[in-house]
Protein backbone atom coordinates (compact mmCIF):
# COMPACT_ATOMS: atom_id res chain seq x y z
CA UNK A 1 0.00 0.00 0.00
CA UNK A 2 1.65 3.41 -0.67
CA UNK A 3 1.64 5.13 2.98
CA UNK A 4 3.48 8.23 1.55
CA UNK A 5 3.06 9.66 -1.92
CA UNK A 6 6.21 12.27 -1.13
CA UNK A 7 9.06 10.25 -1.83
CA UNK A 8 12.09 11.49 -3.91
CA UNK A 9 11.83 10.80 -7.35
CA UNK A 10 14.54 8.77 -7.48
CA UNK A 11 13.13 6.48 -4.51
CA UNK A 12 10.16 5.38 -7.17
CA UNK A 13 10.82 3.69 -10.48
CA UNK A 14 9.55 0.85 -12.52
CA UNK A 15 8.12 -1.09 -12.43
CA UNK A 16 5.60 1.15 -10.45
CA UNK A 17 3.45 -1.06 -8.44
CA UNK A 18 0.20 0.55 -7.13
CA UNK A 19 -1.58 -2.08 -5.02
CA UNK A 20 -5.06 -1.26 -4.99
CA UNK A 21 -5.87 -5.21 -5.96
CA UNK A 22 -2.40 -6.90 -4.52
CA UNK A 23 -3.87 -8.81 -2.48
CA UNK A 24 -6.74 -9.95 -5.11
CA UNK A 25 -4.50 -10.69 -7.96
CA UNK A 26 -1.68 -13.33 -5.98
CA UNK A 27 -1.77 -16.53 -7.55
CA UNK A 28 -4.19 -16.06 -10.22
CA UNK A 29 -2.38 -13.11 -12.71
CA UNK A 30 0.02 -15.83 -14.33
CA UNK A 31 -2.40 -18.78 -14.43
CA UNK A 32 -5.03 -16.14 -16.02
CA UNK A 33 -2.76 -14.78 -18.67
CA UNK A 34 -1.93 -18.04 -20.01
CA UNK A 35 -5.47 -19.68 -19.58
CA UNK A 36 -8.20 -20.58 -22.09
CA UNK A 37 -9.35 -18.62 -25.26
CA UNK A 38 -11.58 -16.13 -24.46
CA UNK A 39 -15.48 -17.14 -24.65
CA UNK A 40 -17.67 -14.98 -26.69
CA UNK A 41 -20.70 -13.93 -24.38
CA UNK A 42 -18.01 -11.91 -22.37
CA UNK A 43 -17.20 -7.65 -22.87
CA UNK A 44 -16.22 -6.79 -26.11
CA UNK A 45 -12.72 -5.01 -26.57
CA UNK A 46 -14.40 -1.44 -26.90
CA UNK A 47 -16.16 -1.66 -23.83
CA UNK A 48 -13.24 -3.18 -21.64
CA UNK A 49 -11.14 -0.11 -23.28
CA UNK A 50 -13.87 2.62 -22.63
CA UNK A 51 -14.10 1.02 -18.84
CA UNK A 52 -10.26 1.54 -18.54
CA UNK A 53 -10.40 4.90 -19.73
CA UNK A 54 -13.20 5.41 -17.31
CA UNK A 55 -11.68 3.94 -14.50
CA UNK A 56 -8.27 5.94 -14.79
CA UNK A 57 -10.24 9.25 -14.75
CA UNK A 58 -12.19 7.96 -11.66
CA UNK A 59 -8.56 6.89 -9.94
CA UNK A 60 -7.00 10.46 -11.30
CA UNK A 61 -9.98 12.07 -9.28
CA UNK A 62 -10.04 10.29 -6.03
CA UNK A 63 -13.42 9.32 -6.74
CA UNK A 64 -14.74 6.11 -7.39
CA UNK A 65 -18.02 3.94 -8.38
CA UNK A 66 -17.97 1.32 -6.20
CA UNK A 67 -21.41 0.22 -8.00
CA UNK A 68 -18.85 -1.08 -10.58
CA UNK A 69 -17.04 -3.38 -8.02
CA UNK A 70 -17.53 -6.72 -7.12
CA UNK A 71 -18.26 -6.73 -2.70
CA UNK A 72 -14.41 -8.56 -2.44
CA UNK A 73 -13.00 -5.80 -4.40
CA UNK A 74 -14.59 -2.54 -2.82
CA UNK A 75 -13.78 -3.93 0.75
CA UNK A 76 -9.91 -4.08 -0.52
CA UNK A 77 -10.21 -1.14 -2.02
CA UNK A 78 -10.05 1.42 1.03
CA UNK A 79 -10.82 5.16 0.53
CA UNK A 80 -7.58 5.19 1.96
CA UNK A 81 -5.94 3.51 -1.13
CA UNK A 82 -8.11 4.82 -3.40
CA UNK A 83 -6.65 9.01 -2.23
CA UNK A 84 -3.14 7.55 -2.42
CA UNK A 85 -3.57 6.30 -5.61
CA UNK A 86 -5.04 9.73 -6.64
CA UNK A 87 -2.12 11.63 -4.76
CA UNK A 88 0.46 9.52 -6.30
CA UNK A 89 -1.03 9.99 -10.11
CA UNK A 90 -1.30 13.60 -10.14
CA UNK A 91 2.39 13.63 -7.98
CA UNK A 92 3.80 12.11 -11.10
CA UNK A 93 2.25 14.08 -13.94
CA UNK A 94 -0.81 11.63 -15.01
CA UNK A 95 -3.20 14.08 -14.41
CA UNK A 96 -3.84 14.37 -17.91
CA UNK A 97 -6.51 11.96 -19.47
CA UNK A 98 -4.73 9.17 -21.51
CA UNK A 99 -5.66 9.77 -25.71
CA UNK A 100 -6.76 6.00 -26.06
CA UNK A 101 -6.49 2.27 -24.52
CA UNK A 102 -5.95 -1.08 -26.66
CA UNK A 103 -6.66 -4.27 -25.07
CA UNK A 104 -3.28 -6.41 -25.49
CA UNK A 105 -4.35 -9.79 -23.99
CA UNK A 106 -7.60 -11.34 -22.92
CA UNK A 107 -7.73 -14.59 -20.79
CA UNK A 108 -10.57 -16.35 -19.29
CA UNK A 109 -10.21 -18.59 -15.88
CA UNK A 110 -13.34 -20.24 -13.72
CA UNK A 111 -15.42 -17.13 -13.40
CA UNK A 112 -13.02 -14.02 -14.59
CA UNK A 113 -11.82 -12.85 -17.33
CA UNK A 114 -8.64 -10.78 -17.31
CA UNK A 115 -7.63 -8.01 -19.87
CA UNK A 116 -4.37 -6.18 -20.57
CA UNK A 117 -5.01 -2.78 -21.20
CA UNK A 118 -2.61 -0.12 -22.37
CA UNK A 119 -3.46 3.35 -21.71
CA UNK A 120 -1.15 5.68 -23.91
CA UNK A 121 -0.99 9.47 -22.87
CA UNK A 122 -0.40 13.10 -24.26
CA UNK A 123 3.21 13.48 -23.33
CA UNK A 124 3.41 9.97 -25.03
CA UNK A 125 4.38 7.32 -22.07
CA UNK A 126 2.05 4.54 -21.08
CA UNK A 127 0.43 2.91 -18.69
CA UNK A 128 -0.69 -0.71 -18.57
CA UNK A 129 -3.84 -2.30 -16.28
CA UNK A 130 -4.51 -5.43 -15.44
CA UNK A 131 -8.51 -5.81 -15.10
CA UNK A 132 -10.28 -8.52 -13.69
CA UNK A 133 -14.09 -8.11 -14.88
CA UNK A 134 -16.57 -11.15 -13.12
CA UNK A 135 -19.12 -12.86 -15.35
CA UNK A 136 -21.83 -10.03 -14.14
CA UNK A 137 -19.13 -7.01 -15.87
CA UNK A 138 -17.89 -6.54 -12.05
CA UNK A 139 -14.37 -5.53 -11.08
CA UNK A 140 -12.97 -8.04 -9.61
CA UNK A 141 -9.77 -5.87 -9.37
CA UNK A 142 -7.53 -3.39 -11.49
CA UNK A 143 -3.48 -3.49 -11.09
CA UNK A 144 -1.50 -0.45 -12.52
CA UNK A 145 1.27 -2.85 -13.61
CA UNK A 146 3.65 -0.16 -15.17
CA UNK A 147 4.09 3.63 -15.89
CA UNK A 148 6.60 4.04 -19.25
CA UNK A 149 8.85 7.27 -18.34
CA UNK A 150 8.56 7.47 -14.25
Amino acid sequence: MITDCKPKVSQIKLPVVITLVATLLTGGVLTALAGSPLPSNVQTEKSVEALALDWFAQMRTGQIDRTQLTADYSAQLTDEVVQSTARYLKQYEYGASPMGAQVLKTRTTREQTFYVVKLVFPRGDAASLLLGLNTEGKITGISLMSMAGD
